[in-house]
């Protein structure tokens, strides 16, 4: 199994920046179609942008079953894990639905946001 050392990297998790400088290593384990490890040893600070940016953005591509058997992430501070937890229970809800349904939801809060 592939592990990858998040803190050789990055010094957090904090930002698209943070996300973008791990892509190419999470992209070449995602195209091995072998099981990986994100090793988060080390990193303090998380956002919810940053795990969306970095690691669920995989679940379009890969689906949710392959992504939750092939993608680990390991060694969290807890309030990265939380953060991982609600980035990866929204990707999931995202990606379940059809692009019509999500077109729909677009269409929708654009048209609330025009009347704020």
């Amino acid at each position: 199994m592939k592990i990858i050392k998040a803190i050789e990297l990055i010094d957090s998790g904090f930002s698209v920046e943070d996300a973008v400088a791990l892509t190419p290593f999470i992209d070449a384990a995602k195209d091995s179609d072998e099981e990986f490890t994100i090793d988060f040893s080390g990193v303090q600070y998380f956002t919810t942008l940053f795990f969306s940016s970095a690691l669920t953005r995989l679940i379009g591509e890969m689906g949710v079953e392959a992504y939750c058997r092939r993608v680990h992430v390991e060694n969290l501070s807890e309030s990265g894990a939380e953060t991982y937890i609600h980035a990866l229970e929204y990707a999931k809800e995202y990606y379940l639905k059809t692009p019509e349904e999500r077109e729909r939801e677009t269409v929708s809060v654009s048209m609330i946001l025009e009347d704020v």
